[in-house]
């Protein structure tokens, strides 16, 4: 994310956009790599003032952006051991002085006191100021990765000032969820075209907007367009103008950004993945992992299997590793749902096939009992 002083954004008709990079800007992105590359060693002073030669009127954005989170991968070293704000206080203790022998004498007496000389006691005065510090790594990017990596930071500084985000994804759906949670954001769900959409209210009023809610929302932004398919629908409040702007975008644009969308399917276990290739050749059936978001109730429902054949339909779900209380939980969900759905349980567990199941199916021995479940499958799809 970016400073908002760095927002670039264009208006138009209500909608609102970011001014995102391009190819025109990948020679800029190569100039300030090379600053900081070239800039190893030396004091970042130097550095801002090598940027500072190529910013202009139409530019000065998109450097100061990139500098940016160029500076957020480096590493720098003081010029110094010494604290320098213990050096000032201790100058500061001398007194005012008015001429260059009063100055001289002393940097002599602080040097003293430190066991330094006096060129050491000049260097430590200002040696925590940002552009005192020597520039000691830079990071490895490319000028495409430094435009894709500020395409996303843009978007997310976009989001900062939401009131609304609403957006729907094909797949990555229990990643999204989790980190909604551990974000503290809170969500309602409903259909549109087939589709379910996810709609995530920030500040209650344009009077008096709070950064958390849109901060969050930002964080969450990666997480979405992780997924292989995916929309999104931003209303931004422009806090000058007091007017809301709507702000669209999909995966259309997911070559703008540096995240790009994994083709691997990932299992929260070896029994999950088991189960997926052994029912897909035992049935000759299509068998999708977290198909999608089911409404149960005011929550979202995530199932882990989706198996199909034909027109027909059932879903699956696998409590290999629940605890007793995360049982209750999911099955309050499970209920809501109202979906064909088979439980395949830990054999531990004392659960009675709840409403709305199937049937419940138990693991024995720590193995999914294959020859049961595929016969409950078959009868449904059948």
């Amino acid at each position: 994310m970016l400073p908002k002083e760095l927002l670039e954004v264009k208006r138009a008709g209500g909608m609102i956009f970011p001014k995102f990079a391009g190819n025109n800007d990948l020679m800029l992105a190569k100039r300030v790599i090379d600053i900081y590359r070239k800039g190893l060693g030396k004091k970042m002073k130097v550095v801002q003032a090598k940027l500072r030669e190529i910013e202009n009127a139409r530019n000065y954005k998109k450097v100061r952006a990139f500098a940016k989170l160029i500076e957020r991968e480096c590493e720098f070293e003081k010029v110094t051991d010494l604290d320098p704000l213990a050096v000032r206080m201790a100058l500061f203790e001398k007194g005012f002085v008015t001429t260059l022998e009063g100055r001289k004498k002393i940097l002599e007496e602080v040097a003293e006191k430190f066991g330094v000389d006096c060129e050491e006691i000049e260097k430590a005065m200002f040696a925590d100021l940002e552009e005192e510090k020597i520039l000691k790594s830079a990071p490895d990017v490319t000028p495409d990765q430094l435009l894709k990596r500020y395409n996303l930071s843009l978007l997310q500084t976009v989001i900062f000032n939401c009131l609304r985000l609403t957006f729907w994804i094909s797949s990555n759906h229990k990643n999204v969820f989790r980190r909604m949670k551990l974000l503290g954001l809170m969500y309602e769900l409903f259909e549109s075209d087939g589709k379910m959409l996810i709609s995530l209210t920030g500040a209650a009023s344009i009077i008096k907007v709070t950064r958390r809610y849109g901060t969050s929302m930002a964080k969450l932004i990666p997480e979405i367009i992780r997924a292989k398919e995916w929309w999104i629908r931003g209303e931004i409040l422009d806090e000058f103008e007091r007017k809301i702007y709507f702000l669209e975008i999909s995966h259309r644009f997911r070559s703008l950004f540096p995240i790009e969308f994994d083709e691997k399917i990932e299992y929260d276990s070896s029994l999950e993945e088991e189960f997926a290739r052994r029912i897909k050749f035992l049935l000759n059936c299509e068998v999708v992992r977290e198909p999608g978001v089911i409404k149960a109730g005011r929550y979202a429902y995530i199932p882990d299997f989706l198996i199909r054949k034909g027109d027909r339909e059932v879903y699956v779900e696998i409590a290999g590793f629940w605890t007793e209380e995360y049982v209750k939980r999911k099955l309050e969900k499970i209920r809501e749902a109202n979906v064909p759905l088979i439980l395949i349980v830990r054999e531990d567990l004392a659960l009675d096939r709840p409403k709305g199941v199937l049937d419940v199916i138990r693991i024995k021995k720590g193995k999914i009992p294959y020859r049961d479940v595929v016969r409950r499958i078959k009868e449904y799809l059948e």
